[in-house]
């Protein structure tokens, strides 16, 4: 099991949820639209961007969109767990 970065405020405005470089085991290194459950909700085509970059990597990204504010609060870490193609987010 993995953790995402500090969801910040901009995270939210944006709907995006930070994976660090170290916790990216297991997803796809190319983007690719991706099963979520964060927190029980079903997602089926979350948007994965692995953000390897042509300089250096950085964290990967999966852009849930504007539900995430409904569901995430400022400041949480979330625990990531991949298993073949399904993420799960709590």
């Amino acid at each position: 099991m993995s953790r995402t970065q500090p969801v910040t405020e901009a995270d939210l405005r944006a709907g995006r949820i930070r994976i660090p470089i170290g916790a990216k085991g297991g997803l796809p290194p190319s983007r690719e639209r991706l099963h979520v459950w964060l927190r029980s909700i079903t997602m089926t085509s979350v948007a994965w961007d692995p953000r390897l970059g042509p300089d250096r990597e950085r964290s990967g990204v999966l852009y849930i969109g504007s539900k995430l504010a409904a569901i995430v609060q400022p400041g949480e870490v979330l625990d990531v767990q991949v298993d073949g193609d399904a993420v799960t987010i709590e």
